[in-house]
């Protein structure tokens, strides 16, 4: 029966990695900064060669970088999801002896 269930949902395995692959992808590109870094050079190296108004190279560069502030908001908030109080502990183990007290190293039983 679990070889006929293997069989049968193959095709919706297979689908399902392909999504979450693309989904994977996507992430990445959306998450990436690089290309937004290499466009503001481009654009600088335009507007050196006088390809470009400083109107236009400003405007395009104002949209680079709130794209680029937009990609560090959203890599902050993913840090602050995963490094929060609630998901983070610290255990603080102490040894002693039976009375309490504490022993230096040597000193033990």
């Amino acid at each position: 029966m679990f070889i006929l269930d293997d069989i049968l949902l193959a095709p919706v395995n297979g689908f399902k990695f392909i999504l979450g692959q693309i989904q994977k992808m996507a992430d990445q590109e959306l998450n990436d900064d690089t290309l937004i870094k290499e466009q503001l050079l481009e654009l600088q190296m335009r507007l050196e060669l006088d390809e470009i108004s400083e109107e236009d190279y400003r405007a395009q560069e104002a949209e680079l970088f709130a794209r680029l502030r937009a990609i560090k908001e959203r890599q902050l908030d993913l840090l602050n999801q995963v490094h929060t109080a609630e998901s983070s502990s610290i255990e603080i183990e102490m040894g002693g002896d039976a009375a309490g007290g504490f022993w230096e190293p040597g000193e033990r039983e």
